[in-house]
């Protein structure tokens, strides 16, 4: 130790060794964080892939579903709603829904055929208050039976969409199966009156997703699993299937899990308590909120640092050995210049580091040409760089090149394939396996293509071989071969429709004509009768008016008459105060005249006392002979009077008997009056009903002459629609003559349609015959108008 030399070796390899010791946990920390960051890129990517998978089969299932939605609405068309009937079903008044004639409640024979025929369940959906409620489905619970006669509320995610008239598809779990569901509002009249629901079953489909999902792998005994968001259920896990969350013992891994939920997508490194010892894991995750799923990774990661971990060990292993060999060489180290070889390994050392990280495109060999341990440190890094680097670059080209021509076949592109070979075996078979796949899907594509080339030219014979195809393509030609089907029978149908149209156009046709001529003729004839009744009618409101005019006169001849009656009654009346006054007179004369005849008698008592009593008494017999007198006088003045009063008595009991013959008479006259005013006012009643009928019937007449008129130019615009029908019918069954198709020459008119068709014409033809000869109450029923 007291040699310089020995003290610099010493301290420069416990420099070095220093310097090791912090270069490895260095190395070993930045390695293990590369790897680590790697590594949650990667299985971030791998699950984002499968994330594609699924979306890949799921856009396959959204689009069955669609076609099997497409066939239900052909297959139940024609849609009427009678809300005046209904059928119950669970205690529940549903109205009739009807479908081509046919009541679609409590009928399931429609769905049934069409789960038997596509494969997929359906159910019909008519409105119910503020819901839908089941009325047809072939939907079967998890006991067997049927799903019928429950409701569908507004709190399902389908409704909105269908109450604002549009289609709704979105996975749902029913009775434990997954389902693809499509619901297809009904709309009659701007108003959803129901819901056509199909149901497509995947879980076949999911099943084999499952298996293959299952078999990848992450490290030695990682693995995917899947999550129900909704459910906080495992659908896929090699230990935890079908199991919740809130199941799991631990509190910890429930967190966890449900933290993944939450989030949706990340990456995290956390600690995982299983059979009471704690493994690190990794979980990279990502959401597929299509089919409420977490998609999710699951790797040990001291399994996957286990590459750095023997590095850790070769790095202090080698670290030691190292600081043994400077220790014992650290002379020759001072001596030879040993800084330039350690920088370029450590140069050549973090440039392949760099290129691993794929921080660098290319990577620096290390210049070292001398003999020593560093020349050949740095040829055998260089030789495990260059062997590396030419792995990883054939490796980038052919993933590339396979990135390239999958982007292709997403294109559309199937004829691009995979040229470059790799020494990596799992790349060479990854290879293989897409070149096979494309060769078949392109020879079945173009296949399909040819087919449908020979559809599109109206060629409908050819149908494609099933042999040898499974699955979506086995699907696929099936559904090329029922497009065909179906097409055909549309066809078919066409043509006979049109043959049947084209018959009966001809009828419709020559009947219309006789219709037209019928309802001009009824016009004419309607407008002659308006004509005359308008001048009756003025005539009867002529007539009215007058015998309002007399029932008037008479009402004042009444209010005269009645007058005259007063007059008489009062003069009557005066008569009889005349007698009376007359009997008072009478009376007071009768007093005058005993007044008279008792003066006279005293004038004699006078005269014979006066005549007694002799020339004393002659003065006294003077005035005697004058009261006499005067008292003969009297009587004689009271006889004059009283013959005077009795012919005024007796002329007024004539002016009495008089007035009551007048008023008698007025009496009489005033019945007589009074009836004829009865009979002016029934006159006058009867002839305002009168005028009030002939006036409705003139209203009646006008509106019917309009209606008339109206039938005329709908009998003319019927003609019209008669003839361009006649076109149309000819130019269908031309169309479909165009056109190559299965019992193309054996398609006949539908000759039951024709004829009811020519009964029917023949019955409103006679119909409208009798109402242009004679005016009638009779009404065409509604339906065979609608018919006609």
């Amino acid at each position: 130790m007291n040699s310089v030399v020995k003290k610099i070796s010493l301290f420069q390899g416990l420099a070095v060794a220093i310097i090791l010791i912090l270069a490895i946990i260095s190395i070993t920390f930045v390695v293990r964080n590369s790897i680590v960051s790697d590594i949650q890129d990667d299985f971030q990517q791998r699950v984002k892939d499968v994330r594609s998978t699924f979306e890949v089969l799921n856009e396959s299932i959204v689009q069955s579903a669609k076609s099997a939605s497409n066939v239900l609405s052909s297959k139940i068309s024609n849609i009427e709603i009678d809300y005046s009937k209904t059928i119950e079903i669970n205690s529940v008044r549903t109205p009739i829904l009807i479908s081509n004639g046919e009541i679609i409640n409590k009928n399931n024979d429609l769905v049934d055929e069409f789960t038997k025929t596509i494969g997929a369940v359906a159910t019909i959906f008519v409105k119910q208050d503020n819901d839908f409620f089941r009325i047809a489905t072939s939907l079967q619970k998890a006991d067997g039976s049927r799903a019928m006669g429950t409701f569908l509320t507004n709190k399902s995610p389908a409704f909105d969409k269908v109450m604002n008239k549009e289609k709704y598809i979105g996975s749902a779990k029913l009775f434990g199966k997954n389902y693809m569901t499509v619901y297809d509002p009904i709309i009659k009249n701007g108003e959803v009156i129901g819901i056509l629901f199909i149901g497509y079953n995947f879980d076949s489909l999911y099943s084999i997703l499952e298996q293959n999902l299952g078999k990848i792998k992450f490290g030695e005994s990682g693995y995917l699993f899947t999550l129900d968001s909704k459910e906080s259920q495992f659908t896929m896990h090699p230990t935890l299937k079908n199991k919740k969350i809130e199941d799991l013992s631990d509190i910890n891994n429930q967190n966890i899990f449900k933290n993944i939920i939450n989030q949706k997508e990340g990456v995290i490194i956390y600690d995982y308590n299983e059979e009471n010892k704690k493994n690190k894991k990794i979980t990279a995750y990502t959401s597929f909120d299509d089919w409420n799923l977490i998609i999710a990774t699951n790797a040990n990661l001291d399994e996957l640092l286990h590459l750095n971990s023997i590095l850790k060990k070769y790095l202090i292993f080698g670290g030691i050995g190292l600081i043994i060999i400077l220790l014992s060489i650290s002379y020759f180290i001072i001596i030879k210049v040993v800084n330039t070889p350690l920088v370029s390994i450590n140069n050549g050392l973090s440039d392949f580091f760099d290129y691993l990280n794929r921080e660098k495109n290319e990577v620096n060999l290390i210049n070292i040409n001398s003999k020593d341990e560093f020349g050949k440190m740095a040829r055998v890094l260089n030789q495990n760089i260059e062997r590396t680097k030419k792995g990883i670059e054939e490796d980038r080209k052919l993933i590339d090149e396979t990135i390239n021509v999958l982007g292709e076949f997403e294109q559309g592109d199937l004829c691009q394939r995979l040229n470059i070979s790799v020494s990596n075996p799992a790349l060479m078979e990854l290879k293989n396996v897409v070149n096979n796949m494309a060769n078949n899907i392109e020879t079945n594509i173009d296949i399909v293509l040819n087919t449908l080339e020979k559809y599109s030219n109206h060629n409908y014979l050819n149908k494609i071989a099933t042999n040898g195809l499974k699955e979506h393509l086995l699907k696929l030609a099936n559904g090329v071969n029922y497009l065909g089907e179906s097409i055909t029978a549309i066809l078919v149908e066409n043509k006979s429709n049109g043959l049947t149209l084209e018959d009966s156009s001809n009828v419709l046709l020559a009947n219309v004509d006789k219709l037209n001529i019928s309802s001009n003729e009824a016009a004419a004839s309607l407008e002659e009768t308006a004509a005359a009744l308008e001048e009756m009618t003025s005539n009867i409101r002529n007539s009215t008016e007058n015998i309002v005019k007399m029932a008037r006169y008479s009402n004042e001849v009444t209010s005269s008459s009645k007058e005259g009656e007063n007059l008489a009654n009062q003069t009557t009346i005066a008569m009889d105060e005349i007698n009376k006054q007359v009997n008072a007179i009478n009376e007071a004369i009768s007093v005058i005249d005993q007044i008279a005849f008792q003066t006279n008698i005293l004038s004699l008592n006078a005269a014979v006392e006066a005549a007694t009593a002799g020339e004393a008494g002659k003065g006294f017999a003077v005035v005697a002979q004058e009261v006499r007198n005067l008292a003969a006088r009297s009587a004689e003045a009271a006889k004059e009077i009283k013959t005077i009063v009795e012919n005024a008595t007796r002329k007024a009991d004539d002016g009495k008997e008089i007035a009551n013959n007048m008023i008698n008479g007025y009496v009489k006259l005033n019945e007589n009056i009074t009836n004829t005013i009865n009979l002016i006012k029934d006159v006058e009643m009867s002839s305002k009903e009168q005028l009030l009928g002939i006036e409705q019937i003139n209203d009646a007449i006008t509106r019917l002459d309009q209606q008339t008129q109206q039938n005329a130019q709908i009998a003319s615009q019927t003609q019209e629609v008669a003839v361009i029908t006649d076109e149309i019918a000819k130019l269908v069954v031309s169309n479909a003559n165009a056109k190559e198709f299965v019992g193309k020459n054996e398609v006949e008119a539908k000759k039951d349609f024709i004829l009811n068709s020519k009964k029917l014409t023949k019955t409103l033809i006679t119909k409208e015959t009798k109402t242009n000869k004679k005016i009638s109450t009779e009404k065409i029923n509604d339906n065979e108008w609608e018919a006609f």
